[in-house]
């Protein structure tokens, strides 16, 4: 059936043909601002802050200013860009990082970060712990990104009539930058009546409704336009019971695809997702951090000891109250040698490599709260002491904003390292919010989470394997309770290989004067498997004695921590060593002092998961009331050495020395360096400059080298390619001045047009000879191509000289003659 038409009075028509400009500009900035506002809610997961609905409003704002100018005034494109990119620079210390305002320094570091965030931003973004917050200048990249293709996005559509689909396409990329930048696992589902649905399915349909919503009213715009001058010219329009069927099918139509879409995904896609983890930006950028070079704090933990250290203050935790242990480092890998807290071999898939800042807050990990405040006395390197599970960590006095740049945490091991600077310094202090670690139950109540060893065979020493299975201690829990108690009941704690000058060190008067035995630092397997060859030999000599019989292996928690962790392993228990001071203890075990930590009160513990998740302490320091047996004691070294006579005395060169195998020697003084870190200072600063600098010209200078370039490759060749690259090249710089190039114009024609109020005798010249390079049998000879290429310079020149400045910089920057002819000319 046709549909009815309405014939429509000339004035009516002339209304329907001069549709109101302001009501298309409001309508189309309104439904891609609904695209844009699903793009903040993506967002929001990453920063959770009221300063991020700040930024984004600004920018938004801004993008829709900068847009609105550049179309009234018809700037080209590169003119929006710089205009865009000015308000960005001029928004973002203010806008995205407004703490940095405090004081003078601070806003100069901010304005640097903003300046390169554009590049380097998605680094800060990718690296920090989720969520952000208001985290030094991380909210400038959202600021760039909804100020930039609020700006794109606005500028193509009030502009172009039928290219407008990109539009659409740029204000979804902030959608899509909340996902990609998003957490790696899913959002908890929501739950709507009988079905839940993952916020992110949310999201998706959003995106695809507000998509939809702005193409179908930018289509119905055109369409409306497109009658309007249509009746205008026929008099003859189509009737409103027509319109209003269209309508209402392009609506149904519409809404049934979103609606079975959104059906599907929800349904179908948990279902195929299930189990599997979400792959965004995150999951496959991680901080590369120079771990490896930082020595095992076990391989340094006996130098804690010496009378030069042992009342050496480290830190200061206030109140004390609240936790029962301080952790320093995290060791979950043992190759033989050492145990570190990288293991070289995983690299960067390893959980305990994820080293993340913590910008704000960590979700928590308990119940409850206690917050601590930590200030260091002598520091304890690059290992930064904490409690609980940590929630946030805030650093006060001068070096704040450097130590919290440089400040790192591992959720997997709660390990948690500061690398500004040499790390920790005298005077630093910061506050932690934490949760208590959970109530430990007794070992013997954990479960192995598989049935053998993860420890290759080579890194464990067969004498440990063997004493496991002479105890018959069974499996699970109950045997590990049962191993690690008989270690540390036959074990002896000693902190050094000889007395220093035969008197009493500082850790033997703690002691309460037990008798002192030496041992050999270090916890290489060769180390430990000492400690359970003694072991075996001191049950073969007493079969049957009691713990206080059986009393053989010497040493400290060094030793004692790794050999517990390879009984977890062998028990088929994830272990880990653990480096750190004890607040509270129920055991007669070195304690903090009112929370002042010092060098003795080190120690080493081992933790060990149970198969439902969590991590148990278990303490590992031997015993030193029972003293070693008399069969050992007679194997001791003589403390009066036979003396050797000089005559007959060789030298002996010592073997080779192992890492692990205890404090290295003292190197010998290396020559004194230079100072560079001036140079260094210097380097760095005029490298963030130079960046800057090639972010904000970088493209300017790259649009005159290519029309450098173009010019100078045609003015070679052939004589007659080079008479039509000089044609091209006076076409292209009148193009460039703002004058129009109809692709149905000839040379002659073109030449009279771009001769303005000038004569027209040089562009026909040119003209003329451009046609006879192609058409005529003679073609011109160089020296007339010399000629040629005299005249293009003379009309470049007149070109310039009819502009002011700024339009002569406009036109060397234009962008006009770089693309095809036809849309050229159609702008």
């Amino acid at each position: 059936m046709t549909a009815p038409v309405e014939v429509v009075p000339p004035r009516r028509a002339r209304r329907r043909r001069n549709p109101s400009r302001a009501g298309f500009f409001v309508g189309q900035a309104l439904v891609l601002d609904l695209v844009l506002a699903v793009g903040a809610v993506a967002t929001w997961p990453i920063y959770r802050s009221t300063a991020l609905v700040v930024a984004l409003t600004v920018g938004i704002a801004a993008g829709h200013l900068v847009a609105a100018l550049g179309t009234r005034w018809r700037w080209s494109g590169w003119w929006v860009a710089l205009a865009a990119l000015g308000a960005y620079i001029a928004l973002g210390v203010p806008v995205a990082a407004a703490v940095s305002l405090a004081s003078p320094d601070a806003a100069v570091d901010a304005l640097v970060d903003v300046a390169t965030a554009p590049v380097t931003g998605w680094k800060d973004l990718l690296t920090l712990e989720l969520p952000l917050g208001s985290y030094q200048a991380t909210l400038a990249p959202a600021l760039f990104l909804f100020l930039g293709c609020t700006v794109a996005a606005l500028s193509i559509a009030w502009r172009s009539r039928r290219r407008w689909m990109p539009a659409v396409a740029l204000a979804l990329l902030p959608t899509v930058f909340g996902v990609a930048f998003g957490a790696r696992s899913l959002a908890s589902p929501v739950r709507l009546g009988p079905v839940a649905v993952q916020p992110e399915t949310l999201l998706g349909v959003a995106a695809i409704l507000t998509a939809l919503v702005a193409v179908v009213w930018r289509s119905g715009h055109d369409r409306r336009r497109a009658l309007a001058t249509a009746a205008a010219a026929s008099g003859v329009a189509r009737g409103p019971g027509g319109r209003r069927r269209g309508l209402a099918a392009r609506v149904g139509t519409a809404t049934g695809m979103v609606v079975v879409a959104a059906a599907v995904a929800a349904l179908w896609g948990p279902w195929a997702l299930a189990d599997q983890p979400r792959e965004v930006a995150r999951s496959v950028v991680d901080p590369v951090l120079e771990l490896e070079r930082a020595p095992s704090p076990l391989a340094a933990y006996r130098a804690s000891f010496g009378d030069d250290r042992f009342d050496e203050p480290l830190f200061t935790v206030s109140p004390a109250a609240g936790a029962e242990r301080v952790r320093l480092a995290t060791l979950p890998s043992y190759d033989g040698r050492t145990v570190r807290a990288v293991d070289p071999q995983a690299g960067l898939a390893d959980p305990a490599t994820a080293f993340t800042r913590v910008p704000s807050r960590l979700d928590p990990a308990g119940t409850g709260e206690i917050a601590v405040t930590v200030r260091i006395d002598a520091g304890t390197g690059i290992w930064v002491p904490t409690v609980g599970d940590l929630r946030a960590v805030s650093f006060d006095g001068p070096r704040a904003a450097e130590l919290a740049d440089g400040f790192f945490h591992n959720a997997a091991t709660g390990a948690a390292i500061e690398i500004a600077g040499n790390g920790l310094q005298t005077g630093d202090a910061y506050r932690l919010a934490a949760s208590p670690s959970e109530a430990a139950g007794p070992v013997a109540s954990l479960t192995p989470s598989r049935s053998g060893p993860s420890l290759p065979a080579e890194v464990v020493p067969a004498s440990l394997t063997e004493w496991i299975e002479s105890q018959d201690a069974g499996t699970g829990g109950a045997a590990l309770e049962t191993l690690v108690d008989r270690l540390r009941s036959r074990g002896y704690l000693s902190h050094a290989l000889q007395l220093p000058g035969g008197s009493v060190p500082a850790w033997m008067r703690e002691l309460g004067g037990a008798g002192f035995q030496p041992s050999r630092a270090g916890h290489s397997a060769d180390r430990i498997g000492t400690l359970f060859t003694q072991l075996l030999e001191r049950e073969a000599q007493a079969p049957g004695g009691t713990d206080a019989d059986l009393v053989a292996a010497v040493g400290d928690d060094e030793q004692f921590a790794v050999a517990a962790m390879l009984i977890a392993d062998q028990l088929g228990f994830d272990a880990r060593v653990v480096v750190g001071t004890r607040l509270a203890s129920d055991e007669d075990l070195p304690v903090c002092d009112e929370g002042r930590c010092r060098g003795g009160d080190l120690a080493a513990w081992i933790e060990v998961a149970d198969a439902a998740g969590g991590w148990l302490p278990v303490d590992v320091t031997p015993q030193h009331e029972s003293f070693p047996s008399p069969d050992l004691e007679q194997r001791r070294d003589p403390e009066n050495p036979t003396e050797v006579s000089r005559e007959d005395a060789e030298p002996v060169l010592p073997a080779d020395a192992s890492p692990s195998d205890g404090d290295q020697s003292a190197p010998e003084a290396a020559p004194q360096e230079r100072d560079l870190s001036a140079l260094w200072t210097a380097v760095r600063v005029g490298g963030v400059s130079l960046l800057a600098v090639i972010v904000l010209f970088g493209p300017l200078v790259t649009i005159v080298a290519v029309k450098a370039l173009r010019r100078r490759g045609r003015r070679r060749g052939d004589v007659a390619a080079r008479f039509t690259g000089g044609w091209d090249e006076y076409v292209d710089t009148a193009v460039d001045h703002g004058y129009p190039a109809p692709a149905h114009l000839t040379r002659q024609e073109l030449a009279r047009l771009f001769a303005g109020d000038a004569e027209e005798a040089a562009g026909t010249r040119l003209a003329t000879w451009a046609d006879r390079s192609v058409f005529d049998v003679m073609p011109p000879t160089a020296a007339e191509n010399e000629e040629f290429w005299r005249i293009v310079a003379a009309e470049r020149a007149r070109f310039a000289a009819e502009k002011g400045f700024w339009a002569r910089l406009r036109a060397r920057l234009s962008l006009r003659s770089l693309l095809p002819r036809g849309r050229a000319a159609r702008r």
